[in-house]
């Protein structure tokens, strides 16, 4: 009957009827909805762009008392790939921590620890034990050295605090919305995923289950590189590929990116030792304090 009624507008109806749906399942509609003359002007929402972020913050936090401290853009910049609901979240977070503490205001460190816990979870009370906890020191330790190395002003802070899943984390110091991605930029990204397997390898003499969902991560830019045509093999189908071929191509730019990986850590194991021995006694350790040691071993 929706189908039969929707046969279009005409100037010669007394009434008019401008039917509007929203739905996040478009490809299991029934391509009889989507006619001309039925659903089809079709507006793709998608997540918000900095500037979007940004206008939903001031939604939410119109009615919450803010620090002097607190600049809404910058929390945009650090919220990429944030929903509405997420902001939404974010907000009332930050809230309820500064509620908790007796704070009159909400300030920046109650948002930055929301920010954490809306992308990581709950802080959890799990802790592990003594060999575990210098594990994963040492794996956050080789993402954010890596990361530091290869992108300048990119760590914010080092933390071995257990979050939903996470025994640790590395948070990044945010930057513009990245929608398109280069071969540099998709070879660093990796260079960072396998960082901390290969930092427990040359630190700790052997690798751990830790570095599952690095790999994993891995393995997917790797993939986009090679549908992206950025390697030897050229513009190619990905499923028209032998998986033989596939695969001696993917070891090829593992293998070669995890060479590069290796010999920075190497350069760097004194570094690496000191920040994860610091990580154990504070559970956290800020990107400007491993900037300082990069810059004084330079200087050395």
């Amino acid at each position: 009957q929706l189908l039969v009624e929707m046969d279009g507008l005409s100037v010669d109806d007394d009434i008019q009827v401008l039917i509007l749906a929203a739905t996040n399942r478009i490809d299991v509609l029934d391509h009889a909805l989507l006619r001309p003359g039925r659903f089809d002007r079709i507006v793709k929402v998608d997540l918000p762009a900095k500037e979007g972020r940004l206008s939903i913050l001031k939604i939410h936090t119109a009615n919450k008392p803010l620090s002097d401290d607190v600049e809404l853009e910058q929390i945009a910049r650090e919220t990429f790939r944030f929903s509405g609901a997420h902001l939404e979240n974010l907000a009332n977070e930050a809230a309820i921590l500064a509620l908790r503490e007796g704070s009159q205001v909400i300030r920046r460190e109650h948002f930055m620890e929301a920010i954490d816990k809306v992308i990581m979870g709950e802080k959890l009370d799990r802790r592990p034990n003594k060999d575990e906890l210098k594990r994963v020191a040492i794996h956050e330790t080789g993402h954010a050295l890596i990361s530091e190395i290869m992108n300048p002003g990119s760590v914010s802070t080092i933390t071995i605090t257990s979050r939903g899943k996470a025994l640790g984390y590395v948070r990044h110091n945010p930057t513009d919305d990245v929608y398109l991605q280069t071969k540099d930029y998709l070879e660093t990204q990796i260079s960072i995923c396998i960082a901390g397997s290969i930092a427990e390898e040359l630190l700790l003499n052997n690798k751990s289950t830790g570095a599952k969902n690095d790999f994993e991560q891995a393995i997917k830019l790797v993939k986009t590189m090679l549908i992206s045509g950025m390697t030897d093999l050229g513009v190619v189908e990905e499923n028209s590929l032998p998986k033989e071929l596939l695969h001696q191509e993917m070891s090829k730019i593992l293998k070669s990116i995890e060479e590069r990986v290796k010999t920075i850590i190497k350069e760097h194991k004194n570094i690496m030792v000191i920040i994860a021995e610091n990580l154990i006694d504070s559970e956290r350790f800020s990107g400007d304090e491993l900037r300082d040691m990069l810059k004084e071993k330079k200087i050395a």
